[in-house]
């Protein structure tokens, strides 16, 4: 099991997404990288200045699609497609970016295998995902989407949270969505995990409120037995294809 380290600000895990980027950008100079997101959102979250690359955004989403080419206008190709399905060339991609998407899709696995497909050998994986198995990921899947909406729109205060385009989206939450289930994937797909960090920051939007959140969420993962953890709520993994 790779070393679960624990982030130190909400930002951390993309500064270390980053910096992987540009040491394998380092290692193949005068090459143009071809980077995949997929699940496109509606901005580019990566700080990659300086590092010569190809973008690529993937989604099903047709609103945030058109939002991402009108508002942000920074893709060089864009395709509206199915994350499980899509025709993707095989060992096309350096680098494949998936943050939060894989607990909103029945057949998780599928997007994987995608994923993984579309990597050249040597590539990398960037993934974000919240844990199925942590509180957070147990409270979002046995709770009604409108309620998620209502927690983005007053916790959050996110406004249009729910309108066209802009998440929450359901969740499905495969059972691959956990910090077990990536690690089992790795392990049969031959990949190496570089990197693992974990995240509890949602807690500090509740504000004053948030140390009464945080203990509820421990006593009641404490009552599950093992089963759940209160310790995180989301993941974030550095994953090589094998060369």
């Amino acid at each position: 099991m790779p070393t679960l380290q624990r982030q130190p600000t909400v930002s951390y895990d993309s500064q270390q997404f980053e910096r992987r980027i540009r040491e394998y950008a380092a290692e193949r100079p005068g090459m143009r990288l071809r980077i995949l997101e997929a699940g496109c959102g509606r901005r580019w979250t990566l700080d990659l200045e300086g590092v010569d690359y190809h973008l690529t955004g993937l989604d099903a989403n047709e609103h945030s699609m058109r939002m991402r080419i009108d508002e942000v206008g920074d893709l060089d190709e864009a395709i509206v497609g199915d994350l499980r399905t899509a025709e993707l060339e095989l060992g096309s991609y350096d680098v494949v970016f998936n943050s939060f998407v894989l607990e909103h899709i029945a057949g998780a696995r599928q997007v994987l295998d995608l994923m993984v497909g579309a990597l050249r050998p040597g590539g990398l994986l960037l993934l974000r995902i919240p844990d199925r198995d942590s509180m957070y990921g147990f409270i979002t899947r046995h709770t009604p989407h409108r309620l998620h909406v209502t927690y983005k729109r007053r916790i959050r205060g996110k406004k249009l949270a729910g309108t066209p385009g802009r998440g929450p989206f359901p969740t499905v939450y495969d059972k691959v969505v956990s910090y077990r289930g990536i690690v089992d994937y790795c392990a049969s797909a031959g990949l190496v995990i570089e990197s693992a960090y974990s995240s509890n920051h949602h807690i500090d939007f509740f504000g004053r409120l948030a140390p009464v959140v945080d203990r509820g969420l421990r006593t009641a993962a404490a009552l599950s037995f093992g089963r759940l953890t209160a310790d995180h709520s989301n993941l974030s993994f550095i994953i090589r294809k094998a060369a």
